[in-house]
């Protein structure tokens, strides 16, 4: 059930005018009392009602907002609850709050259908909703959010779980929700139904509250104890994971290491690299279920299943790694990590990670960090599959599970890798230490995962996305991802081999490279053939013609013939696509371009910018926080501002006096990533950036100054670092910020605010606007709050311009038009680049239900406004798009006023050009700009000319042949 009505017993209180709670100050919040009700009528007359959970979201806001979420399992008989709260921290607090009967309550109530059931949600401080740690005498404002919650799987929830006699069997009123499987006999007399079916198996917290009551967790009845469905104690349906090891069920006596009864051993057939720790792996599978198999590419686990993971670094124990699947949503899943402590004979949780484990090389990584792994694919464990328990043991393989009757589909023989034992070695390792990234569901570069129906090496995602195709990322010395006959010009091995860099592979986890495995890809590589004869076609996009994939939805019209690749060399093979700059009559076609290198030695750079007027001075953002400044043509060596924090959230070490920016690992997206003055910036010296922050990876807008005394540099003084946040939205830093800011022509500040890869992508929030993500924003930056005009409605996030975008890296305005430019970064298979007409705005751009101008599920109903023009993945023009600005400097007459961007992933340029309602004069551009280089960004200077900015540390001026 959802959507609760909401009161509150505060002076003030409007209850007719919003179903949101505000607590007020802490100083001023009291003892008030919110009152949650939710009807019952859908629980059968005379069910008998074992165990009642809560769940809802909470906000409270320090400067802005930060959203925490408190689960409440609440008995049916019992007056108190004890409250979780996953602070900023990730410390967890407790406090005890009280529970009130505002109706009448019993373990067994005569009739539920009419009950409308009360609770008075807090008697302690601040509404019973727990303040982070050390943060008491510090202003707060709590809010419980309802309705204006656009995601359904956020608004408040009860779930009931309940016994009829028809069946004694435990069931669920909120649809999905699995109660635990049989809980006790049959009864007679019963002369109503369940008003929901039964599901199998699960584990839920419970009450014993009645003959029916359930004895432990695990839901096994005390009246059903020899039921061989009845296992061992699990745990509760709860996100947070117990304080010791020895509380996970893993072993019945830790003292003596015997494992608990139920829980198996198993290995997978092709080890994930951890820097050479040593490793076992348990699995518990509650009594009663099965594992769906139906789908042999992904297998679906069953609530309640558990695993653990074992590391032994330099001969020493130094932690277990759990994973719990707690619930049947696909995020139902609890990742935690325990250090080991021989002086205290157990394991201790540890969220925030440790470095050097018991004085070994060994890093337990951060709670956090576990979800990059394992969240791009719907079965979320790693290692127990159909592939790698297709082996002859020793431990559990997919013939003994099939045997035992845990698989639903039995499939004793297995899945191997296809061709000779070479090839399967090699796509075997590549499928278990990067494809569960590298997949049609997560990173669609190179897509490494083995599947099924793989009968041969060519048909493999490995080959058919790796054998001579062109790098989606630059990788010096790398000819194609996979070189036949040339391992050492491969970029798969070449980032195998990294460490300590954005290119390495893994991205994280690692810090020394894996010698067997690299023996075997190189192996592989060698006996696939000599690479191509130079001239043979795909140096420029994978060898084929890319143009025909390069559409202009306002027209229909492909841009191949006028621009278009030919044999993937990059060369234009249009006489007009590349004229002689203008030399002929009124600037016939596309003048001839190069690129001018003005900086390099930057560390990772990721965009530029000038004040307005400003021509001596350009900056640039260098990833990690530091702001650069260009004065007069020459990089100067000290810093305009510096706020590195760190490459981890929180950071571990500090890396500046001013440690804001925060990166979770070196190959996330985050960090420090927009940057824009204020039109009155050279009397006012305002200038706001944006970027992850520290802690936790919040997308932060924040207000800084110049120096009053040196305008070479920024204000550094208390109270100025920064002056004031715009934004502070939970986010997690790893992929998916946006990062553009841009004055408008009506003097707002707008921001492109990516959705944060959220999985699955259904579920994505640039669909719900009460959401920032996703978005583009318009802010009042005197005020901070959302201007008039932009959308609104109950629920609505006020600083929502745009929404239905997945990662709006680089958006623009037209200094001359105001029209606007948003380059949003595609998923599996199309980049797009949307235009729209000055002051417009208040648009759906499709996402998640569109990915350019297709549905990404097969049947939908297309929403959202059209791209005006999108990049096919599968012909090698789109990778990432990259977005970059209409010309209007003066350096080269016959550019202005036509669109210059690229893609970062496949190193391509074009430029169009906009009338105002079609592109006209699409043209590709790369072979021009001669550069193999990889454009994070481009840039204007306060001349209106135009650069290019390098990932790999250059900055380059475009400039007429």
């Amino acid at each position: 059930m959802r959507d609760a009505t909401l009161w509150q017993n505060a002076p003030g209180w409007n209850d007719s005018a919003s179903p949101n709670l505000s607590t007020g100050w802490a100083a001023g919040a009291g003892r008030r009392r919110s009152v949650v009700y939710f009807g019952l009528s859908p629980v059968p007359v005379g069910a008998t009602v074992l165990s009642a959970s809560l769940a809802f979201h909470q906000t409270y806001a320090v400067e802005s907002s930060a959203v925490s979420v408190h689960r409440v399992t609440i008995p049916w008989d019992e007056r108190t609850v004890t409250w979780s709260s996953i602070r900023d921290s990730g410390f967890e607090g407790e406090s005890a709050a009280t529970i009130a009967a505002e109706a009448g309550v019993g373990a067994r109530a005569a009739d539920v259908s009419a009950l409308v059931q009360s609770w008075a949600l807090g008697t302690a401080r601040n509404d019973g909703v727990l303040l982070a740690e050390g943060d008491e005498e510090r202003a707060h404002t709590t809010y419980l959010r309802s309705s204006e919650i656009g995601s359904t799987q956020e608004r408040p929830r009860l779930d009931v779980c309940y016994v009829t006699c028809s069946d004694g069997v435990m069931n669920g009123l909120e649809v999905g929700l699995d109660c635990g499987g049989p809980h006790c006999a049959p009864c007679t007399g019963a002369t109503v139904g369940t008003s929901s079916a039964a599901v199998s198996s699960a584990a839920v917290s419970s009450a014993a509250a009645s003959s029916a009551a359930v004895s432990s967790s695990t839901g096994a009845s005390s009246a059903a104890a020899d039921d061989p469905c009845a296992g061992a104690a699990a745990l509760p349906p709860d996100p947070l994971p117990p304080a010791r090891l020895s509380e996970t069920g893993l072993y019945a006596d830790i003292t003596t290491r015997s494992r608990a009864a139920g829980t198996r051993e198993f290995r997978p057939a092709y080890e994930l690299w951890s820097d050479g720790a040593a490793k076992r792996r348990f699995v518990y599978l509650p009594p009663c279920s099965t594992v769906d198999t139906s789908d042999m590419d992904h297998w679906s686990l069953p609530v309640g299943a558990r695993f653990w993971k074992e590391f032994r670094a330099e001969g020493v124990a130094v932690e277990t790694r759990f994973i719990h699947r707690f619930g049947p949503g696909i995020d139902d899943w609890l990742f935690a990590a325990y250090a080991w402590d021989p002086a205290r004979n157990d394991a201790f949780l540890v969220e925030e990670g440790v470095e050097d484990a018991r004085g070994t090389a060994h890093d337990i990584p951060r709670t956090a960090d576990c979800w990059e792994c394992h969240g791009k694919l719907p079965e979320r464990v790693l290692g127990f599959s159909a592939l790698q328990l297709s082996h002859d043991g020793p431990g559990e393989t997919i013939a003994s599970l099939s045997d035992a009757g845990w698989l639903t589909v039995p499939m004793r023989g297995g899945v191997r890798p296809p061709g000779d034992a070479r090839a399967a070695a090699a796509l075997g390792y590549l499928h278990a230490n990067c494809g569960n990234c590298h997949n049609s569901t997560g990173v669609a570069t190179l897509r490494t995962r083995l599947l099924a129906a793989n009968t041969t090496v060519e048909s493999t995602d490995t080959y058919t996305t790796g054998v001579r195709v062109t790098p989606s990322f630059w990788e010096p010395g790398a000819l194609y991802r996979i070189t036949p006959g040339d391992p050492e010009s491969s970029a798969v091995v070449r980032r195998m081999e990294n460490r300590g860099s954005r290119a390495q592979m893994p991205p994280i986890a690692s810090d020394t490279a894996d010698a067997a495995g690299l023996a075997a890809v190189r192996s592989w590589i060698e006996g696939l053939g000599p690479p191509p004869e130079a001239g043979s076609g795909g140096s420029g996009a994978g060898g084929a013609s890319a143009g025909v994939s390069s559409t202009s939805a306002g027209s229909g019209a492909s841009s191949g013939g006028s621009g278009a690749s030919s044999g993937g060399s990059g060369a234009s093979s249009s006489g007009s696509g590349a004229s002689s700059g203008g030399s002929g009559a009124a600037c016939a076609g596309v003048p001839r371009l190069k690129l001018t290198q003005v900086a390099a030695g930057l560390a990772t750079p990721v965009f530029l910018a000038s004040p307005p007027g400003d021509r001596s001075r350009m900056f640039v953002l260098e990833k990690d926080g530091i702001v650069r400044l260009i004065k007069d043509g020459v990089l100067r060596s000290t810093p305009f501002l510096d706020i590195r924090g760190g490459a981890s959230c929180p950071p571990a070490r500090p890396a500046s006096a001013n440690p804001l920016v925060c990166t979770p690992s070196p190959t996330a997206e985050g960090g420090l990533l927009g940057m824009a003055f204020h039109p009155g910036y050279a009397s006012n010296g305002r200038f706001w950036l944006f970027y992850t922050a520290a802690p936790r990876g919040n997308v932060t807008i924040a207000e800084f100054r110049r120096s009053a005394s040196n305008p070479d540099v920024a204000d550094t003084s208390a109270g100025s670092v920064p002056v004031r946040k715009l934004l502070d939205a939970n986010h997690g830093g790893w992929n998916h910020a946006g990062g553009t800011l841009a004055f408008g022509p009506d003097g707002y500040l707008y921001a492109s605010v990516g959705d944060s890869a959220v999985t699955p992508y259904s579920a994505s929030p640039a669909k719900d606007l009460s959401s920032p993500l996703g978005k583009i924003l318009r802010i009042d930056v005197d005020s901070g709050l959302g201007p008039s005009g932009n959308l609104s409605g109950a629920g609505v996030n006020p600083l929502v311009w745009d929404y239905g975008l997945r990662n709006p890296w680089r958006i623009s305005f037209d200094r001359s038009t105001g029209d606007l430019y948003i380059a949003d970064v595609g998923q599996n298979a199309w980049e797009e680049l949307d235009i729209e007409p000055a002051r417009t705005g208040r648009r759906n751009y499709g996402w998640p239900a569109m990915e350019g101008d297709h549905c990404v599920a097969a049947g939908c109903s297309r929403v959202g406004v059209a791209p005006a023009v999108e990049h096919s993945h599968s012909s090698g023009e789109g990778g990432s798009i990259t977005g970059g600005y209409v010309y209007r400097g003066s350096a080269i007459p016959c550019l202005r006023g036509r669109y210059v961007y690229g893609d970062y992933g496949t190193h391509r340029f074009w430029t169009l050009r906009w009338d105002g309602s079609r592109v006209r004069d699409h043209v590709e551009i790369t072979a021009d700009l001669e550069s193999r280089l990889p454009a994070a960004s481009f840039g204007e200077d306060a001349a209106g000319e135009l650069y290019v900015v390098m990932l790999t540390g250059e900055v380059f001026r475009v400039d007429p042949r």
